[in-house]
């Protein structure tokens, strides 16, 4: 980029206004707010331009409470695309700032953390080294994980009360525990693809297969064929 030039974000006046109006603010508090390092004329000028510095657009997002995408008329813009004009009108009820607080655009970012490194830094914490965790085998490890994250759910239940959306049942606390199990499902599933599955089918193809064919498919494909197989198995009479 140029020297001199400031990299911004697209904003939508229309819609970060009402997202501010929605929260109980204005532009005038937010000039004053000392958590925002920008000027009421600034916010002004910015909204103006339709374009914003993004420390700027997250710092008014973190103070209000509400997701930056939301305030900056981003998911409304993702909204606007949907051909359906229904599906459009449901996501478009949805984009209100207690549906989107600050925490969800966090979350966002903290997804894409891959879970090995999450896993890291928390075995770190333990003088465990990350070498240690890959040495084990796939069924210590999965243990290892459903352990700690199962551990976790009653501490997190005994601390707070509500989630991040304010929601007291948190039917996302168990979230993780059960993508696990079902990760753990897939991995043995697969495993039985490869090793059971391809030697059962090279030996005897299917009705239209090669062996060939076989040699190339993938285990999901393994796995469909052995399912239309026996799908197809004529049912045995009385």
């Amino acid at each position: 980029m140029p020297k001199g030039i400031t990299n911004k974000s697209p904003v939508n006046k229309a819609v970060f206004m009402s997202v501010v109006k929605a929260c109980g603010s204005s532009i005038i508090k937010l000039g004053e707010c000392g958590n925002i390092a920008c000027t009421e004329r600034t916010i002004r000028r910015s909204l103006n331009e339709g374009k914003m510095t993004p420390t700027f657009l997250d710092q008014i997002a973190r103070h209000l409470d509400v997701d930056p995408r939301l305030l900056s008329g981003e998911l409304h813009k993702q909204a606007d695309s949907y051909g359906d004009d229904f599906l459009k009108s449901m996501c478009l009820a949805q984009l209100r700032p207690e549906n989107h607080p600050y925490y969800r655009k966090r979350k966002s970012d903290l997804d894409k953390q891959p879970v090995g490194q999450l896993l890291e830094q928390i075995l770190a914490l333990f003088e465990i080294s990350f070498s240690q965790f890959e040495s084990l085998d796939f069924e210590a490890q999965y243990l290892l994980q459903h352990d700690l994250f199962d551990a976790l759910v009653p501490v997190i239940r005994q601390h707070f009360k509500v989630d991040a959306y304010g929601r007291n049942d948190m039917p996302n606390l168990e979230k993780i525990i059960f993508d696990l199990e079902s990760f753990r499902d897939d991995y043995y599933l697969h495993l039985y693809a490869e090793e059971v599955l391809r030697k059962k089918f090279i030996k005897q193809p299917p009705m239209g297969k090669s062996k060939t064919d076989i040699r190339r498919m993938d285990a999901e494909e393994l796995i469909a064929l052995d399912m239309e197989s026996n799908y197809s198995k004529p049912c045995c009479k009385d």
